[in-house]
């Protein structure tokens, strides 16, 4: 199962994030090919192993598409669910880098 989703933000900025949002769940790299855009990692999610491969594309706009899919995983139930699960962990690390503008009093 594959998930897709385009992100405001450029090419460089989703990927590190993609790299974080892997760190956070405390993921083993299985794949890197960070020039062509490709990441892939495992974890350990509900007692079982997920493993996801994100591909990134630069629209060229300061914009890119992010492309989640499970690795062999096509069959589950809940396929979905995690890969809309990996897409709005990936929207709060990117919501975190964020700017926001300090306005005082």
């Amino acid at each position: 199962m594959k998930g897709g989703k385009t992100y405001l933000q450029p090419f460089d900025m989703v990927l590190e994030a993609i790299l974080d949002a892997g760190g956070l769940q405390k993921g083993e790299m299985t794949y890197s090919d960070t020039a062509a855009g490709q990441v892939g990692f495992k974890i350990l999610m509900y007692g079982e192993e997920v493993e996801y491969r994100f591909t990134v594309t630069d629209t060229w706009n300061r914009s890119c598409r992010v492309k989640i899919e499970l690795e062999g995983e096509e069959e589950r139930p809940e396929a979905g669910r995690l890969i809309e699960h990996e897409f709005a962990l990936l929207d709060y690390v990117l919501i975190d880098r964020a700017r926001v503008e300090m306005i005082s009093g």
